[in-house]
């Protein structure tokens, strides 16, 4: 056996994932959705749009996902990345949870302690900041949380993010993020118009953090929901939306905003345009005490 001068490494699976992953989302960093100023913007759209069926059976697929794991919401301690105006943080307080939220956007944050008041519901703490700019020893947040979450949030889109998230949680961790989607056709056809090239969809998803899992040695439970997502905005705010979307890759700057705003006037009806969008999306969770450490099988070389 000696002979064969055999040597004993590791895998570094999820290190080699991670440089893939990073390199694969390198455009638009603090552009366009990952500027708070963006949903600032967003903020007061989200209750005008949501739709309560979808909602409640959105909620009911996520607490089932939660509840899967034998945690119990009641007196959990519960951390929302991203949370925005509270679409989980609310119910999840409303069944016994104490949470707290942390977003980069002031108008979120607003909006959710204004329906937090409203519903009478106790949310623990609120925090204005960047999820990357947590310091987690200084919070008090390492491995402090039974549950973690992040929902179709920017705030965790970096392996660096993602790692942040799993050093926060001594339990359960939640993560839902794009599979595919796709906008109303007037977009693709503005983007032709302004840029004179197809609009390119994002290939990175939830897979890029579902890989990095199962690299890691967990095993989470993933659901995947089809749905069509219908919205009303003014001329304002589909220019704010649309700019900000598309400067996520290309750069807007007042003349761009100036055409956009022209090719919407045409198409909105009595001041309103009426979007329709096909989403697919991926719900996630897993459990933080269940690992099988696949980086650390040996390998002989």
């Amino acid at each position: 056996m000696s002979d064969l001068n055999m040597t004993t490494t590791y895998h570094n699976n999820s290190g080699l994932w991670a440089d893939f992953w990073q390199e694969a989302i390198q455009e638009g960093v603090r552009r366009g959705p990952m500027n708070p100023g963006f949903w600032n913007h967003m903020a007061g759209k989200y209750e005008r749009n949501k739709d309560l069926k979808r909602e409640s059976e959105r909620l009911e697929t996520i607490f089932n996902l939660l509840k899967s794991t034998g945690i119990i919401l009641d007196g959990a301690r519960v951390l929302d990345i991203g949370g925005g105006t509270g679409a989980l943080a609310i119910p999840l307080a409303k069944s016994g949870a104490r949470v707290t939220v942390v977003d980069f956007s002031e108008g979120m944050l607003q909006k959710l302690k204004e329906r937090a008041q409203k519903e009478q519901v106790p949310i623990e703490r609120t925090i204005l900041s960047s999820w990357d700019a947590i310091d987690l020893e200084k919070e008090g947040f390492k491995k402090q949380f039974d549950i973690v979450l992040a929902s179709m949030t920017p705030a965790v889109r970096t392996p660096d993010d993602f790692r942040l998230m799993l050093e926060a949680s001594k339990g359960v961790c939640y993560y839902s993020g794009w599979v595919k989607r796709k906008w109303s056709p007037e977009y693709y056809e503005l983007y032709r118009d302004l840029f004179h090239e197809e609009h390119r969809e994002g290939t990175h998803g939830i897979y890029l953090p579902f890989m990095y899992l199962y690299m890691l040695g967990y095993q989470p439970d993933i659901v995947l929901k089809q749905d069509e997502w219908q919205s009303e905005e003014t001329l304002d705010e589909i220019v704010e939306t649309v700019s900000g979307f598309f400067g996520v890759t290309k750069h807007i700057d007042e003349d761009k905003k100036i055409k956009i705003r022209e090719y919407f006037a045409r198409k909105t009806d009595n001041g309103v345009y009426h979007s329709k969008t096909m989403v697919t999306t991926g719900m996630m969770v897993w459990d933080m005490r269940k690992n099988c450490n696949r980086d650390q099988t040996p390998v002989l070389l």
